[in-house]
């Protein structure tokens, strides 16, 4: 555990913008398999078809290689899910829905028209992905589809995510009242805080160190609840066996550092055109590592 902490100390001193990249690269497992947590499964079918829950059967095998897979099959009038964690079941769920039923649960549309009794599989099906990763979104797609999206749309998301294979999502809502307590921390103020936080709609930007206060100030509720429900989301995507990626430090600092650490080796960026000078601080300062931990411990 030391070295693993020690290497991600490490990452913090190295790198800037790219923070989030090197940690995740030097963190990464040679494998993700998760133990099957089989009421999270079942309550995944449960959300999916909730009029056929119960014609499926939820069982646990081992992952091959490190590997996740999973396996269908008919018995005693029931389709038999088995794989090593959620996201397996529920892939082989919607394996079963695209090849059997010809069903299909999209972005823009979900068509479930199925028969009873449910078509049998008459030969058991048995899969196994060559990829330990299959990573999904970006800080760009993050913030233009999913700034004002509450727990509802969340399950059915992650749902999606699990029906389609994904074990590694990103995952960055609420990161603003980890900065906002680390901040605050270090002694700087509301005031100086407003002039930080962007709003909802330009988090994208702000994330990536580009703009600071565009369309705000944040509310400190705002912070408050999407902690709360990044809490959620992070409870349901670990339950279904996803390894979710958490955001780092970038180097982007309040407006008032500069004040606040007037010895601090800042980098001013600017967009011009009406945008303040946003301040990115310098790998090689000491400051950067001390931050980059708090956010970690905090």
């Amino acid at each position: 555990m030391m070295n693993r902490r020690h290497t991600l100390l490490n990452a913090i001193k190295i790198t800037g913008l790219y923070s989030c990249i090197l940690l995740l690269v030097t963190m990464l497992p040679t494998s993700l398999s998760a133990q099957l947590n089989t009421k999270a499964a079942q309550a995944l079918i449960q959300r999916v078809l909730p009029k056929h829950a119960t014609q499926f059967v939820v069982q646990s095998i081992a992952a091959e290689n490190g590997k996740d897979v999973f396996e269908i099959e008919s018995r005693a009038g029931k389709i038999v899910l088995r794989g090593n964690n959620g996201a397996s079941v529920a892939a082989a769920l919607y394996h079963y829905l695209t090849e059997y039923c010809h069903c299909q649960i999209t972005w823009n549309g979900t068509n479930l028209p199925l028969q009873i009794p449910l078509p049998a599989v008459t030969k058991k099906i048995h899969k196994a992905t060559p990829y330990t990763y299959r990573y999904y979104l970006n800080y760009c797609t993050f913030n233009y589809s999913m700034s004002w999206w509450d727990w509802d749309r969340w399950q059915k998301e992650i749902d999606w995510m699990a029906l389609h294979g994904i074990n590694m999502p990103l995952a960055i809502t609420g990161e603003e009242y980890t900065w906002y307590i680390v901040y605050k921390e270090m002694g700087f103020t509301d005031e100086e805080l407003k002039d930080f936080f962007s709003g909802p709609a330009y988090f994208g930007w702000f994330w990536m160190g580009n703009l600071d206060a565009w369309g705000g100030p944040l509310p400190v509720s705002w912070m408050k609840s999407h902690k709360a429900l990044q809490e959620k989301i992070l409870q349901r995507e670990r339950a279904l066996g996803m390894k979710p990626v958490l955001p780092a430090f970038t180097g982007h600092v309040p407006p008032a550092f500069k004040k606040k650490y007037p010895n601090a080796k800042l980098k001013a960026t600017n967009w011009t055109n009406g945008f303040a000078d946003t301040y990115i601080l310098n790998a090689e300062d000491p400051l950067f590592a001390e931050i980059g931990k708090k956010f970690l411990q905090t």
